[in-house]
């Protein structure tokens, strides 16, 4: 088993660290909204029961209640009024013992010696419950009626001695409804805290994909590289002829090649192929035909040549996909005979452009030869000639020339291929290579090209 890197055991900590991070910064988003809402429902439910009782003592006051029944009636008005956030309300006296009451408390209540604290403290005794209606938070408040002369003490009241107090319990979401913002901003600060957690997983899970993402991506510049090595210098100088050559693959690698060398008796040879599909499958193919053009026996005459194009259809028909064929221009240029001898296998033909001293133009395509390759069983193959003149112009190309297209799906096309090689006539062969595809780039625009892109250029010398 393969051991983790140090960079996987960085990682994998990092990515341990943050989502402990986010975990606790969640932990402690949580833990100081509940104890900020909580403090500040408290405060608000105090307010507001301290309220209710001077509610109460100004309504005593001004209406003189002087009666249990009339105080009773009192409170039961108030209750009936704030249903929805007073869940019990009754007045109590010193000892603990029940006046009046409105509702039906819940839990123990207050026994004398929490009474007397709440003497003791002027300040109100405050509790939380479960009430069957929800939580209450349930405050015991002295009732201030009046007092006597000269003195800070409350008088005695008729039907009962000494103070009275009032026991009120108010529903926990009376208040909490008011904190709306606050609850938004901590489902804010929550989900951020997850968001980094969740972040910190997918990162984690997706970290394995990632490294053999960049190893593929590695391994595929590395086939760049390879099989750019693999394709002849795009301005290489041969003695008989004027070259310059083009291969952009769609992606880093494609299936389009091309290859010009010189071989025995002063013969130069031109190949341009084009293997289906396109990335590394392709560019495997590629670089197998480009070793049997090379290597292959084809150059001692017309059967010889046809042998070797059957010998490569079967290499392919029964080494490679069903789905993965090939076309192929391969031919080999005698300076001394001033002729070309060439095969094409399903390939777009190459357009031969010969200029007499009148300066007429005749154009021939160069189709003689037979099918793609790795198709058809026992495929046969013709090789085809063509006299050459010294300024002859050839042009080879693969169909991503002719089919590249713009956004609108219009393709450049053969007329505009023909064109541009009738107009740079004259030209060299690099000036007449970089125009076209100059021409190419103004049709398709901005869009990529869709497939490999191939564009030789021979100028016969001698």
């Amino acid at each position: 088993m393969k051991r983790p890197g140090p960079r996987n055991l960085w990682f994998n900590l990092a990515v341990g660290l943050g989502a402990a991070l986010g975990l606790l910064l969640l932990a402690q988003s949580i833990g100081t909204y509940l104890q900020v809402s909580k403090d500040l429902v408290t405060a608000e439910l105090a307010r507001d029961a301290r309220a209710h009782v001077t509610e109460l003592e100004r309504e005593i006051r001004r209406l003189g209640v002087q009666t249990p029944e009339a105080l009773d009636q009192e409170i039961g008005e108030m209750q009936q009024e704030e249903a929805s956030k007073i869940a019990w309300i009754k007045v109590i006296d010193f000892s603990g013992q029940t006046i009046v009451q409105r509702g039906t408390p819940t839990g123990p209540p207050f026994d004398f010696q929490q009474v007397q604290l709440a003497v003791a403290r002027g300040a109100p005794i405050l509790t939380i419950r479960d009430a069957p209606d929800g939580t209450v938070m349930v405050n015991l408040l002295p009732l201030r009626l009046s007092r006597r002369p000269g003195t800070g003490e409350p008088a005695s009241e008729s039907g009962a001695s000494g103070p009275r107090f009032v026991e009120i319990a108010l529903y926990w979401n009376g208040a909490s409804e008011n904190f709306t913002r606050l609850r938004t901003r901590e489902i804010i600060s929550s989900l951020a805290a997850l968001g980094l957690v969740a972040s910190m997983i997918v990162l984690w899970s997706r970290f394995p994909h990632y490294v053999h993402g960049m190893q593929l991506k590695e391994q595929a510049e590395l086939a760049q590289s390879v099989q750019a090595d693999l394709l002849l210098a795009p301005d290489s100088v041969f003695q008989n002829l004027n070259f310059a050559a083009s291969c952009v693959p769609a992606w880093q690698v494609g299936g389009d090649f091309y290859d010009v060398f010189s071989a025995a008796q002063g013969r130069v040879v031109i190949a341009i192929g084009d293997v289906s599909g396109d990335g590394l499958p392709a560019a495997v193919v590629a670089g197998v035909l480009v070793g049997a053009v090379r290597a292959s026996s084809w150059l001692g005459g017309s059967a010889e040549h046809e042998a070797s194009s059957q010998q490569l259809n079967e290499l392919l028909r029964t080494r490679t996909s069903l789905d993965r064929f090939a076309s192929l221009f391969w031919c080999y240029y005698e300076p001394d005979r001033r002729i070309l001898r060439y095969v094409n296998a399903g390939h777009p033909p190459p357009i031969l452009l010969r200029q007499n001293r009148a300066g007429d133009v005749h154009i021939e395509r160069l189709g003689q030869g037979g099918p793609v390759l790795g198709v058809l069983l026992d495929a046969e193959y013709r090789q085809g000639t063509a006299p050459i003149a010294p300024g002859d112009l050839l042009v080879l190309y693969s169909d991503g020339v002719t089919e590249a297209s713009n956004a609108s799906e219009e393709e450049f096309g053969e007329e505009r291929l023909l064109a541009a090689i009738q107009e740079d006539a004259q030209k060299t062969a690099a000036e007449i290579r970089d125009d076209i595809l100059r021409r190419v780039r103004l049709v398709i625009g901005e869009r990529e090209i869709q497939d490999d892109l191939t564009l030789v250029v021979v100028r016969f010398q001698s």
